[in-house]
């Protein structure tokens, strides 16, 4: 049971107000284990559970600002690789559940 904190930091404006450079947070577990344990990773860094992406999907995630970033990885998210390695656990949840 893991949380991974990526590092694309990709810059961009969410509505009128949130300016930020963003990654994503997500779970290596399949289905509804790893949909629990990324809910409650996220209520630990204040994020609301209605600001999921892709919820029910291998590429369930939530997207996360550059200071929430931080936060997690103190809060103990690994750190990986935007690219290959959230591909690598997208593509293991898919072989694990199936399409």
């Amino acid at each position: 049971m893991t949380v991974y904190v990526d590092d694309m930091r990709l810059v961009a404006t969410v509505g009128p107000v949130v300016d930020g450079v963003w990654s994503h947070l997500l779970s290596d577990l399949p289905g509804e284990p790893g949909r629990r344990e990324l809910l409650a990773f996220a209520a630990d860094l204040g994020l609301e559970a209605r600001w999921i992406q892709n919820a029910g999907t291998h590429t369930e995630h939530f997207d996360v600002t550059e200071p929430t970033r931080q936060r997690a990885l103190a809060l103990g998210a690994v750190p990986i690789r935007y690219g290959r390695a959230v591909a690598a656990i997208t593509r293991a949840k898919r072989e694990i559940t199936g399409p």
